[in-house]
């Protein structure tokens, strides 16, 4: 028997700063039998390896407890002591089999705010730059350019004697706008752009290191480098500061502090000019080698640091942004004297490093662009308000690597001046940064459309988890707009690993949510847009629900609770009648030809997330046991529903459109596919509202999208459970305008905020989250798998045999494991859709005659049920799973057509028009139909 695999407290493994006194533990059962599930567990958790290796759990023995419950177990010991390292184990029974796990590590952090000894600091006197950042108040039509200033990097240092080496040093640490600790010369750790951005009025994160192996008996030094990052006077914060606290425990235990206080000394250095928006410039003849280390003299220039007042510390429990890849250049082009642009053929957030030699004071200039001129030259419209601009000023010392520490830029080209001589083209890589989630997903299929477009959704979605998730990584902007966050869930979750990264979220939601339960449309609110569209504001409930639907995560639905019911309470106390007419600023954002909606009322988006909010806090509520407020809500959303309906259902299936003319009788596609998919059309004219989706989308728009970003979210899971997944299929994969193969022609290696390719100074980012909502379709839809139940306790496996696909596979990591599934057809049933739909019963019926298969490979984890959803049974003579009949020819007879005793895992097995059902436990499972 396997062991117990992925083991992680709190969604992390082996995490430094656990913040709360009661974690909780989850793990991946060992694989067992065909249908097999996880039986029993015991946790076993001590501050001695040793002495858990030998089976004591003197901290908490969970005791052998009966059950499949394998994700986010509640500590059930006494509470946690706080800054200390513990050692757990799980041992897992399946039947009478057990096996116990590697040992895993955690270590807590600081629970009380009395326990921080360190002081923050800074440095009084410092140079600075005065530009201006771009302020939104009010809405995005009263833009204004206000004042910032931008403090030329800080240095903080501060020697120190050990007696002898310590056996465990934790450091934590938060350096604001961005900070980069260092241990006698060396970087603690790899995060980039540390800490993530929040609200620092409310809160600061604070990371932590494990730098026992830089410390050593004798002489020491830390060292800080400060940058400005969004902790700047325009969003009302003010210079860059420090706070450091170190943990040292020795041999014969012994604890000692170390922390950040008035005895550290400070200076200015190479780092100069910093800002997210504007870039580096790094003078390397200012560099003070070894200033962060020990035996350094500091000259006159380094002068006591000073006590500030900082921010409220909470420990950074996501994973860190890190640099996860470095791109070379495709190629290099010399458009004009002196000037170099490099080409790296993809558009990606990150930075650009730099390899020289030349002369002392040579400035090497950097700008960064996702397009260029027809000269060859960076086309700088998209980038807007950034400056995008990086500086390097040689030292002469022989080879000098630059790379920025506390900017990054969104760009698929570099153009270089200044360089002493000729670059070669490894002169200039580019470094991929973004919060560092673990890949849960993973798509391909036999259409090279359909995977481009799940390239370009990754590299957009990479692109913009930022710490939060923003719109865009190249412009004067780079916000965490709700909406995009709130579009993109299901797309992120499919492909990431989400749930550190919401969990954090939902805390910058909640804390910017005002008393009266409205919310920004921008969170972290450094643009305080109050009150937000409902479309953006419904991320709070939508991430809240993404958290218990996908890694079954009820505990956060009770820390949120009274938020998201007074936020859907403050919407419906501004609805008239449950219609929300004034409230809504955006609503189906950039539908082809335009920014703002031109066939989806306002009133009509906004009313339609007040009863998809009020539902999924109906939901919430009945989840965490409050009956008398679920009931009060689900009436309420009934409520809202029948209100919509009577305003908006003009009758025979048909919704209420914005006319273009006063001839205007068309049908919209977000009009009749938001009803569809929320469920609130009346039965009796359920039929006729699909048959106007359809015309909207075949008949209105020959098949591409006319939608914005919120009916693109919801229309292709409207027409795939209304039985019309061909028609998404044929909307996804068109390559004329609009449409993502219209992008992906036009060069596009990310998403494009508009449909349209635009490179003005307008609104025209081609590197945007909010159109990567299709994405989902293709694991949902092309590979069919759907949760059932929370935490994937129970999920449907049902692939669309679409279009012209040939074959498709994917895999989803749930928290019990992976499902992967995998299948492919003969290829003369991989027609057009369009000319399937065509073709007529007589021609499907003389295909009946020909030689066909169809193949479906399934694994599902252990404690798992799967119901899977096979085509063509209209067309099969056989049914067979792992070479063995099970349906039809050369199947022992049972009822219903069955076989006989059938393989092990597998249980019902039914027919039901087209289409075999068959009910399966965990285990792989090989299908395969023919006729």
């Amino acid at each position: 028997m396997q062991r117990p695999s992925g083991l992680r407290c709190e969604y992390s493994s082996e995490p430094l700063g656990v913040g709360t006194a009661a974690p909780r533990f989850s793990w991946i059962p060992p694989r067992g039998k065909r249908g097999s599930a996880q039986s029993a567990y015991r946790i076993l958790c001590s501050r001695d390896r040793a002495a858990l290796e030998r089976g004591l759990g003197e901290a908490w023995d969970s005791g052998r407890r009966e059950g499949a419950e394998c994700s986010l177990v509640p500590w059930g010991g006494a509470p946690l002591a706080e800054c200390s390292r513990y050692w757990w184990t799980v041992e897992t029974w399946n039947g009478a089999e057990s096996a116990r796990s590697e040992v895993a590590r955690f270590d807590t952090a600081i629970f009380d705010p009395a326990s921080w000894k360190a002081s923050w600091i800074t440095m009084e006197r410092t140079e600075f730059d005065t530009t201006t950042v771009l302020m939104v108040r009010n809405s995005i039509n009263h833009n204004s350019f206000v004042p910032a200033t931008l403090h030329h990097g800080i240095y903080l240092r501060r020697e120190f004697e050990l007696a002898e080496a310590p056996v465990r040093a934790v450091a934590h640490f938060c350096g604001l706008g961005y900070g980069e600790l260092r241990v006698n010369g060396r970087k603690a750790g790899d995060a980039r752009l540390d800490p993530g951005q929040t609200d620092y009025a409310e809160r600061a994160l604070y990371s932590s290191f494990d730098i026992t192996d830089s410390l050593r008996a004798g002489a020491n030094a830390f060292g800080i480098m400060l940058g400005n990052g969004r902790y700047i006077d325009a969003y009302g914060f003010g210079k860059p500061r420090a706070f450091l606290q170190v943990d040292l425990e020795y041999a014969d235990g012994r604890c000692e502090l170390l922390v950040s206080d008035g005895s550290w000394r400070c200076s200015h250095g190479a780092l100069r000019h910093n800002g997210i928006y504007t870039g580096e410039v790094y003078d390397a003849r200012l560099e003070a080698r070894g200033w962060d280390c020990p035996r350094f003299a500091p000259g006159a220039g380094w002068a006591p640091a000073a006590r500030i007042d900082g921010p409220a510390l909470e420990p950074q429990e996501m994973p860190p942004i890190r640099a996860t890849a470095e791109l070379p250049a495709r190629s290099m082009a010399n458009p004009a004297p002196g000037v170099y642009v490099f080409d790296f053929g993809q558009n990606f957030a990150g930075v650009a490093r730099l390899r020289a030699r030349g002369p002392a004071g040579t400035t090497i200039s950097l700008r960064f662009s996702e397009l260029l001129n027809a000269e060859g030259m960076l086309h700088l419209g998209t980038n807007r308000e950034s400056q995008s601009q990086d500086s390097f000023i040689l030292a002469g010392e022989g080879l000098e690597v630059f790379e920025p520490r506390f900017t990054y830029h969104g760009f698929r080209y570099v153009e270089v001046s200044g360089y002493p001589g000729t670059p070669d083209i490894d002169a200039v890589r580019g470094v991929v940064l973004h919060t560092d989630l673990p890949r849960t997903g993973s798509f391909a299929c036999s259409e090279p459309l359909a995977n481009a477009i799940h390239s370009n959704t990754l590299w957009g979605q990479r692109s913009n988890l930022m710490s939060a998730p923003t719109d865009c990584p190249q412009r004067g902007e780079r916000m965490g707009w709700l909406g995009d966050a709130q579009l993109a869930s299901e797309e992120a979750c499919c492909n990431f690993d989400m749930a550190g990264f919401y969990t954090k979220y939902l805390e910058d939601i909640r804390l910017a949510q005002k008393p009266d339960g409205s919310l920004s449309d921008v969170v972290p609110p450094y643009w305080p847009l109050y009150p937000a569209d409902p479309a953006w504001s419904a991320a709070y409930p939508a991430l809240a629900w993404a958290m218990y639907w996908n890694y079954g995560d009820a505990r956060i639905l009770e820390r949120h609770y009274g938020g998201l019911t007074r936020y859907v309470d403050y919407l419906d106390a501004m609805a008239e009648g449950h219609i929300l007419n004034a409230l809504g600023s955006y609503g189906d954002w950039c539908p082809p030809g335009t920014i703002y909606p031109k066939k989806t009322p306002m009133a009509f988006t906004s009313t339609w997330y007040l009863c998809h909010d009020t539902l999924t806090v109906s939901r919430i509520a009945e989840v965490l046991g409050k009956k008398e407020d679920a009931e009060r809500y689900a009436a309420r959303a009934a409520e809202i529903a029948a209100a919509f309906n009577a305003k908006f259902l003009l009758g025979e299936g048909r919704y209420a459109t914005l006319a273009m003319s006063p001839i205007d009788r068309s049908v919209g596609q977000t009009t009749q596919a938001l009803p569809l998919f929320l469920g609130i059309v009346p039965e009796e004219q359920k039929a006729a509202a699909v048959e106007r989706l359809l015309e909207a989308v075949v008949t209105g728009a020959d098949s591409h999208i006319d939608a914005g970003i919120v009916g693109t979210r919801y229309l292709f899971e409207a027409l795939r459970d209304a039985g019309h997944a061909d028609v998404a299929w044929d909307v996804i994969t068109q390559k004329s305008y609009p449409g993502w193969g219209y992008m992906i022609a036009e060069g596009a290696t990310t998403l494009w905020e508009r449909w349209e390719k635009l490179a003005g100074m307008g609104m025209n980012s081609h590197n945007h989250i909010m159109f990567g909502s299709v994405d989902a379709w293709f694991y949902r839809g092309a590979a069919g798998i759907i949760p059932l139940e929370p935490a994937w306790k129970r999920v449907l496996v049902a692939p669309k045999t679409v279009g012209g696909l040939a074959h498709a596979a994917a895999t989803q990591a749930t928290p019990r494991g992976s499902i992967s599934v995998s299948w492919s057809r003969s290829p003369w049933l991989s027609g057009d859709g369009a000319k399937a739909r065509a073709a007529g019963a007589d021609e499907r019926g003389a295909e009946r005659g020909r030689g066909g298969e169809f193949r479906l490979s399934v694994s599902i984890p252990d404690g798992t049920s799967a119901r899977i959803v096979l085509p063509y049974a209209d067309r099969a003579l056989s049914l067979a799973e792992g070479g063995r009949a099970i349906w039809g020819e050369g199947a022992a007879p049972a009822a219903g057509g069955a076989a006989a005793g059938l393989p092990a895992g597998l249980g019902r097995i039914e027919r039901r028009g087209a289409a075999f059902e068959v009910e399966a436990g965990s285990g792989d499972y090989e299908f395969a139909l023919s006729w």
